[in-house]
């Protein structure tokens, strides 16, 4: 049987500050979830973590519809104060 896994090593990944303890557990664990997922056979999905428990989401329905996200709340403020990023 032929296997094709993705694996995307967290240290590569360009951030604006350091990754705390909680994104290191988050990635930690979401890894193995993806492992767990492709032996158990399953095929084109995502893990997500949806109130407080980990779940397998098909790739097609992740992209069905596009997230637009308001660039003036609180939610993108937080992301810019997280992530250390400037204000343009």
């Amino acid at each position: 049987m032929e296997l094709n896994l993705k694996y995307i090593d967290p240290s590569y990944l360009i951030r604006g500050a350091p990754a705390n303890s909680w994104d290191r557990i988050l990635s930690d664990r979401m890894a193995r979830m993806a492992v767990h997922a492709a032996m158990a056979g399953k095929t084109e999905v995502l893990i997500g973590y949806h109130h407080e428990t980990f779940v397998h989401i098909p790739i097609p329905t992740a992209v069905a519809s596009r997230r637009r996200m308001n660039l003036r709340s609180d939610t993108w403020s937080a992301v810019l104060a997280c992530t250390r990023q400037p204000r343009w």
